[in-house]
């Protein structure tokens, strides 16, 4: 099935890339891991490919476009608030163990391009994954 996907580069908590891809799932996932691949030292690090479920929240009320969009990613309500659950890959190809925990240091996160309030999250999980603990 072709979609808008959203691909987003982080390194050390900033964003260094982002791209959006019209075209099927797998074939672009496929090619972000290979890109990921090539940028892989395998002396250094793990190579992973995680797949997982992102709840986003939006401000009711939302707009008829809105709703048809969210509605193909689980859309329900809670209060003044509707939660859609896309899904996100993150491909880590730099990252260090730290004990029992491992902490991406360059990923990508690749996820469906809904709208700006996706693509917004999208990046902030990435911000996020690849930051430095504050520990």
């Amino acid at each position: 099935m072709l979609m808008r996907m959203l691909v987003v580069r982080a390194e050390n908590g900033k964003i260094v890339e982002t791209t959006t891809y019209e075209g099927d799932l797998k074939k672009v996932l496929k090619e972000v891991i290979s890109k990921a691949l090539e940028l892989w030292d395998p002396e250094k690090s793990d190579l992973v490919v995680m797949r997982h479920n992102q709840d986003i929240n939006v401000k009711l009320p939302i707009t008829p476009q809105q709703f048809e969009r969210y509605s193909q990613f689980n859309l329900r309500r809670a209060g003044n608030v509707a939660i859609f659950t896309v899904p996100v890959y993150v491909i880590s190809f730099e990252n260090e163990w730290s004990g029992e925990s491992l902490r991406d240091t360059k990923v990508f996160v690749v996820a469906p391009y809904v709208d700006e309030i996706v693509e917004s999250a999208v990046k902030q999980l990435a911000v996020e994954i690849t930051s430095p603990s504050e520990e």
